[in-house]
Order: structure tokens, then C-alpha cells, then sequence
């Protein structure tokens, strides 16, 4: 068996290796997995590629899409309208402070 290269060929080495290993795992984080549950609290995992997981996670997109539908959009849609909702909000008391300013202003003055 070879000895690890030295120096900054070696130091190179290890750093491309990591980069490379944190790719894998973070691709593997990002693919969905499905969790079968025979007993409560006994979670197995459904290997990727298995007999039925692709029908699994079709049938769980469906499922997340009425979801979404019933409440009124994804939850990146809501976020949206509730924060452009809150800009209007404070946006509207700003005004109205701003009137109540410029009305109160003249009053006292005749």
C-alpha cells in the first residue's frame, strides 16, 4: 500500500478529498427518503431505488399539493403575502401619521 503523499501535494490532496466527500453527503441529504413505520416510533427507511418508493413519493408530493392548494398556495407563497401584507399595514400607519401631523399643525394657528 502507498504512503500518503507529503507536503503540498499531500495538504492538496486532503483538501480535495473533503470538498469531495461533503459534495457526496450533501447530495445524499438532499434526495428524499421515505420512512415506514411497522410499530409506533420504529421508523425504517425505504432504500432509494426499492420496490414502491417512487409511488411513495408520488403519492406524497399529491398529498403536500392539496395541502398547499387548501391553504391557499405553497408556504413560500403565504410567507410572501403576509409579509407584503404587513409592508402595507405599515405603510398605511405611516401615512396616517403623517396626516395627523399636518392636520394638527394648522389648528392652533389663526
Amino acid at each position: 500500500m502507498r504512503e500518503p503523499a507529503k507536503g503540498a501535494i499531500g495538504r492538496a490532496t486532503a483538501v480535495a478529498e473533503g470538498v469531495a466527500a461533503g459534495v457526496r453527503r450533501r447530495h445524499r441529504e438532499r434526495e428524499p427518503r421515505v420512512l415506514l413505520y411497522a410499530r409506533p416510533g420504529e421508523p425504517r427507511i425505504l432504500a432509494p431505488g426499492a420496490r414502491g418508493q417512487d409511488r411513495i413519493l408520488d403519492l406524497a408530493e399529491k398529498m403536500v399539493a392539496l395541502v398547499d392548494e387548501a391553504e391557499g398556495g405553497t408556504r413560500r407563497d403565504r410567507a410572501r403575502a403576509r409579509r407584503a401584507a404587513q409592508t402595507e399595514e405599515r405603510e398605511s400607519r405611516r401615512a396616517a401619521r403623517t396626516r395627523g401631523r399636518g392636520a394638527g399643525a394648522g389648528e392652533g394657528e389663526e
